[in-house]
């Protein structure tokens, strides 16, 4: 056996060519990852940048990749001149009511369909998961609108918290979670000790889901945030919009030329709260999402 073509590597004999097929492969690999980051950072750096240029250096040619000098009036504009703190007050209020709303309801459903028997329970969490193929945003939307017409919803925040305090595919993620993480003996060890069903849920259940709380949770607070449709149909006037609302309506309020400095501002503030969120709960949705597929 030729020393200049195999080595020996805990009791193996692996031939030198395959170690360096490894370490290209290593090396590829790492690069591909540095490129795709690149690409995600990339639109959140020029909004970045254009937050703190002027318009004349923004559509600078050759263009320039940072401000030669830091323009901090766009973020002083977007805050004084407009009521950039309402609408990032009024995303908060229905982000944060509508993810406490999901995460109640759909932890409990999930319980019930996880653990609970009753007839009919498997034919109608089929229909829950139905509902979920449906394109929603397109075959709702105008039914939506008159219901919330008749209930004298238009230009309030509920709307966009009660109607979707029970989407399928939480339900389903908690129904998964539930069944997998939560042993039976638990659930009837409760029960021994004279806990009812909801004490059961509350006392036993909620606190050992938290891991798929934070996925959903997560999950739930970035749609929400970021819903344009639905709060450009609901609500009217300029206090009661959201952020991503305002966005939209900021890239239209002069008839010269957008203002492209404050806007891409309050796209990058608007931007922070989800990535906070993301990092703040990083480890705990990655632990989460993995933890029902390893639990027996």
């Amino acid at each position: 056996m030729s020393a200049q073509t195999e080595y020996r590597h805990d009791e193996l004999v692996i031939p030198r060519w395959e170690i360096w097929r490894q370490r290209l492969m290593r090396v590829l690999l790492y690069l591909t990852l540095i490129i795709m980051a690149i690409a995600a950072m990339a639109p959140f750096y020029f909004m970045l940048s254009g937050s703190l240029m002027d318009r004349g250096e923004m559509f600078a040619i050759p263009p320039n990749l940072w401000p030669k000098r830091l323009i901090w009036e766009n973020y002083r504009v977007i805050f004084q001149e407009y009521n950039f703190l309402v609408y990032l007050k009024n995303s908060f209020i229905i982000s944060a009511a509508q993810t406490l709303g999901v995460l109640f309801f759909c932890s409990l459903a999930g319980f019930i369909f996880a653990k609970r028997k009753f007839p009919g329970r498997d034919a109608l969490f089929i229909i829950i998961l139905v509902t979920a193929t449906m394109p929603q945003g397109q075959a709702t939307i105008i039914p939506f609108y008159l219901l919330m017409i008749k209930f004298d919803w238009v230009n309030t925040f509920w709307p966009l918290i009660i109607p979707w305090w029970a989407p399928p595919l939480s339900i389903f993620l908690m129904r998964q979670y539930i069944s997998s993480g939560i042993h039976d003996d638990l659930i009837d060890a409760s029960r021994l000790d004279g806990a009812g069903l909801f004490q059961t849920y509350w006392r036993v259940v909620l606190p050992l889901s938290a891991p798929g709380l934070v996925v959903i949770g997560v999950m739930q607070f970035i749609a929400i945030w970021n819903e344009f449709l639905y709060g450009l149909l609901i609500l009217r006037t300029d206090d009661m919009r959201t952020v991503t609302v305002a966005i939209a309506e900021l890239s239209t309020r002069t008839r010269a030329a957008t203002l492209y400095g404050p806007l891409f501002a309050g796209i990058v503030i608007a931007t922070i709260p989800t990535i906070l969120l993301y990092f703040i709960f990083q480890r705990k949705l990655t632990s989460g999402i993995l933890a029902g597929s390893v639990r027996a």
